[in-house]
């Protein structure tokens, strides 16, 4: 016969309770978005980031003094008066962002030293236009890129610079400050090299390459 313990009394029933987790991470980023239109999200109090789809809500609703367009193969928006500036760059590794980092990063603080806002898009708000915000959060908030990319990681989970822009951004970093704090390293989920602020994504499927071997065999 079992003796049941008062551990073992205190949770009968439980097993049947509905479980309640609290999600922190989006309580966090609701938090930091607070404000934002659908799809939209806050780099800074006056710097916005989006994919096109949320482009005529944040357009209508954050009303800003500049639209930075980093989506060439998206059609002309439709006459809404708003001054643009146009990166003509599509979403490839091999695409040199390097002549747009300063000179947009310089753009958006100029716009937002007359306290305006600026909103940055591209297709999806994952990598052109993020890798422009981070260039923006590097230069003028004098962030490191590893805790740019942890600070607009917090309030768009789904950002994902490629990986030759991630390259870029280490070289600007290291030629503003002497040193990067990111470094690229191999990820044999992958078998590909990724930025190190990656390695938590595939760690999952690392461990299961490392258990079962590579996917593709099975």
């Amino acid at each position: 016969m079992k003796v049941l313990t008062a551990e073992d009394v205190a949770s009968v029933g439980k097993e049947n309770e509905a479980a309640v987790v609290i999600d922190l991470s989006k309580l966090l980023r609701e938090e930091l978005n607070r404000g934002c239109p659908l799809g939209v999200s806050r780099v800074t109090d006056l710097v916005y980031v989006c994919g096109a789809h949320a482009l005529p809500g944040a357009v209508k609703a954050l009303q800003p003094g500049l639209v930075v367009n980093a989506a060439p193969e998206l059609p002309p928006p439709p006459e809404d008066y708003v001054p643009r500036h146009y990166v003509p760059l599509l979403d490839t590794p091999n695409s040199d962002m390097h002549p747009y980092m300063e000179s947009v990063a310089d753009l958006i603080n100029e716009v937002v030293s007359r306290n305006e806002i600026v909103l940055v898009h591209c297709v999806a708000g994952v990598s052109r236009s993020v890798t422009l915000c981070l260039a923006y959060l590097i230069k003028w908030q004098k962030m490191t890129l590893q805790d740019a990319y942890h600070h607009l990681k917090q309030r768009r989970p789904q950002i994902r610079p490629n990986t030759g822009f991630f390259k870029q951004l280490i070289k600007y970093e290291e030629r503003l400050f002497g040193e990067a704090s990111v470094k690229m390293v191999y990820c044999e989920a992958i078998d590909k090299e990724i930025p190190d602020v990656y390695e938590s994504d595939y760690s999952g499927m690392t461990w299961f390459r490392q258990r079962y071997g590579p996917i593709e065999n099975r």
